[in-house]
């Protein structure tokens, strides 16, 4: 299992019999795909840093299968699968069920080859600084998301990408380690910051000593290579 940081929140994760990406909305180099081995793209939501719809000119020879939140209008003809939150789908060797959000469309979980992957997409504790967007009900936030994972408890979680977003000031740090504390997964790959990546460093100093592995990572298209990878 190899996992490479795209951009943002896109990530690719290549198994030995199949490559998933995740909310790709950049280029991905050619270097990271590869022929006859089936792709599957998931995409959480339409936002434009999400999702792009130029995945559909990914050529055929990698054998491209589309999962997509049913806020995206469909505009492919290839191999698309529109899913909502709460469902359930088997494909490709995967067990996939959705769960909710706290913004636009759901999150992912998804377990393949003796692995368990949760991708959060826009579900965050979005405590927005109130004198940047006064709209924001601060107590609400907390409680929609930490409702929110209720309802994913009891699942093992192994890989877990979860948003650190730099915009949210002295809160960026919350949803990371509430979930870090809720499920104890074995990695937490942070996301959601652009190209902020100090942010990882700063988050793992604010959260402090965990048995949770979180890998430092400083640029697009990089693997991610850890005590839990194969580095080749």
């Amino acid at each position: 299992m190899k996992i490479y940081h795209l951009h943002h929140s896109g990530f690719l994760i290549q198994f030995d019999d199949k490559t998933l990406i995740f909310d790709c909305f950049t280029h991905i180099p050619n270097s990271l795909l590869r022929k006859n081995i089936p792709h599957y793209f998931f995409v959480t939501h339409g936002h434009g840093d999400h999702y792009s719809t130029d995945i559909f000119t990914t050529d055929r020879v990698y054998h491209p299968t589309f999962i997509l939140s049913d806020d995206i209008p469909k505009v492919s003809t290839h191999h698309t699968h529109t899913i909502a939150p709460y469902q359930h789908l088997s494909l490709g060797g995967m067990d996939i069920r959705t769960f909710g959000t706290t913004d636009q469309g759901l999150s992912f979980y998804i377990a393949t080859n003796q692995h368990r992957i949760f991708h959060a997409g826009d579900l965050n504790w979005w405590d927005w600084d109130t004198q940047l967007k006064p709209q924001i009900d601060t107590d609400q936030e907390e409680k929609d998301f930490k409702a929110e994972l209720e309802k994913i408890k009891g699942l093992p979680m192994e890989f877990a990408f979860i948003p650190v977003d730099p915009r949210l000031g002295d809160s960026f740090y919350k949803a990371g380690q509430y979930f870090i504390e809720t499920f104890h997964p074995k990695v937490m790959i942070p996301m959601h910051f652009r190209d902020d990546f100090d942010i990882i460093k700063r988050f793992k100093d604010k959260i402090g000593n965990t048995k949770t592995i979180i890998p430092e990572f400083t640029a697009r298209n990089e693997k991610i290579v850890n005590t839990w990878s194969e580095e080749e």
